[in-house]
């Protein structure tokens, strides 16, 4: 009589016990695919769902060419095609840019939106003043950045941008200084489109 069991122990060891077991062929294919897939720099592509994950049938290359080096490991955020070339478009990367035009292009476009934080969050937004200190305060943090690259210029002595002759850093202190001039003059201009056309 103790061997024996009750209808409802027997329903309830059904109910609540697990699903499947694996059998020790799908513990030695799952090791395997494991091991193929560290080997190869590989892992599949999976779609998120309500309580599980979908494989895709596709498979992310992240290892790079040599085998240990951690530095080549590949994302799609570094590697894809769109956001290489939506780099190299960018103004410091663009092939055919002399280091004024570059230092004016990333100034202008820093300059413009680095006065809208201090407009908007600055102790003085709710007073007619909060443009022209947003500006200042924009002006000031554009001379901080210039004076740090001239400072990096100066130091570290960059060569990406200079032409033959020239002395070291000379194409990337021109880029600065034009950073400077560029920056002030987006802050400019969006400070006279908040003194025009703001509210």
């Amino acid at each position: 009589k103790a061997t024996k069991m009750g209808w409802y122990d027997y329903i309830y060891m059904k109910v609540s016990g697990p699903e499947f077991f694996d059998s020790a062929e799908d513990i030695a294919n799952r090791k395997k695919w494991f091991r193929d897939m560290s080997s190869k720099g590989a892992f599949p592509m999976e779609f998120p769902g309500p309580s599980n994950v979908w494989e895709s049938g596709a498979y992310l290359q992240w290892r790079g060419e040599e085998y240990f080096a951690g530095d080549q490991v590949k994302t799609i955020v570094s590697d894809s095609r769109f956001s290489k070339q939506f780099i190299a478009n960018t103004a410091f990367y663009r092939e055919g840019l002399k280091p004024w035009q570059r230092g004016l292009e990333i100034g202008m476009a820093h300059g413009y939106f680095i006065i809208g934080p201090f407009v908007s969050l600055g102790p003085l937004r709710n007073t007619p003043e909060a443009a022209t200190v947003g500006l200042l305060a924009g002006c000031a943090l554009i001379g901080l950045v210039s004076v740090g690259g001239l400072l990096f210029g100066t130091l570290i002595k960059p060569t990406l941008f200079d032409r033959k002759g020239d002395p070291p850093a000379s194409g990337f202190q021109e880029l600065i200084n034009w950073h400077a001039l560029g920056g002030i003059g987006g802050a400019g201009f969006a400070h006279a489109l908040i003194t025009v056309f703001g509210s």
